[in-house]
């Protein structure tokens, strides 16, 4: 006599979801690391738990019930949780001084596209329907940029000009209106001193220019314009 054993699926709650972003560009970031900082006491009382029976290997593991990265579309998402109020973190790694240290949370109420700068955010379901409210966490790191715009000496935009850090393979080209963004550049890894960089920049029909020096810091966006002279 065959025993028979029924398989069924495991559905997991999508609890809170969100994206790690660069607040300029607006491109994702992966792998960044997405913490729960603050918890309902359930919830603490789970990973405590957790903790006891893992031991040593607890805090090294990557994914946990609390802790997950971001995936290469730079979403990431909490199952499972208790409801009650849950505060979270991110931070990045191996960026080195590309961004700054904290980001910019904006957080998407379920039911609303308005952004809201409230770091704790509720789990819960509808008591009547059963249905879940999923707030949309997201995280914005400031890089460390330089950005501006290429005009000519008559104030005319210069277009698909190539913007370079000189002694580096950092470089953009401008758009229809001139305009240049380098993001996510390295700042200088002595804090108490910025990086100091030269722009170069290369135009059909210009002469190339090489900017005096700039300070870059770590997290910030220095504004920098640039006026090319014709052939």
């Amino acid at each position: 006599m065959l025993n028979k054993i029924r398989l069924e699926a495991i559905h997991h709650r999508i609890a809170i979801v969100g994206q790690v972003k660069d607040a300029q560009t607006k491109q994702v970031i992966p792998g960044a690391v997405v913490k729960i900082a603050n918890m309902p006491e359930s919830f603490k009382s789970k990973l405590d738990l957790l903790a006891s029976l893992y031991g040593d290997d607890w805090e090294k593991r990557v994914k946990r019930p609390d802790r997950t990265r971001t995936r290469v579309d730079g979403y990431f998402s909490f199952q499972d949780l208790p409801d009650g109020s849950y505060t979270l973190t991110a931070s990045l790694l191996g960026t080195g001084t590309r961004y700054s240290a904290d980001p910019t949370i904006k957080t998407i109420l379920p039911g609303s596209n308005t952004e809201s700068e409230d770091t704790e955010v509720q789990v819960s379901s509808d008591p009547e329907t059963g249905a879940d409210t999923i707030p949309t966490i997201n995280f914005y790191f400031q890089p460390t940029a330089l950005k501006g715009n290429v005009t000519n000496s008559d104030d005319e935009a210069v277009v698909m000009a190539k913007v370079k850090i000189e002694g580096s393979g950092e470089y953009t080209f401008t758009d229809n209106n001139g305009n240049y963004l380098l993001s996510s550049l390295e700042a200088s890894r002595d804090k108490l001193s910025p990086r100091q960089v030269k722009v170069n920049v290369v135009a059909q029909g210009y002469q190339t220019l090489t900017s005096e020096l700039v300070d870059l810091n770590q997290g910030a966006v220095t504004t920098h314009n640039l006026v090319v002279v014709k052939m």
